[in-house]
């Protein structure tokens, strides 16, 4: 296993942090949200990780408790 903590962060790990936090958030949610809502809150929570990675963290629980705050 990789110690994600060093290991530098690619665009597919961004997208499977991003699906991490997704699942995440609906195990939690309310059902019934719609695609649009859906499409923005996905879009939030990689934008959000992509700029924790920009500004250094590497730390994929950080990474993803970041993608979710607030939410």
């Amino acid at each position: 296993m990789l110690d994600r903590t060093v290991t530098p962060i690619r665009a597919s790990d961004i997208q499977a942090l991003s699906d991490d936090a997704w699942n995440e958030f609906t195990a939690t949610s309310p059902q019934g949200i719609d695609f649009v809502a859906e499409a923005s809150l996905r879009r939030l929570m990689a934008s959000r990780i992509r700029s924790a990675v920009t500004r250094g963290e590497r730390d994929w629980g950080a990474l993803r408790e970041g993608a979710l705050q607030g939410l």
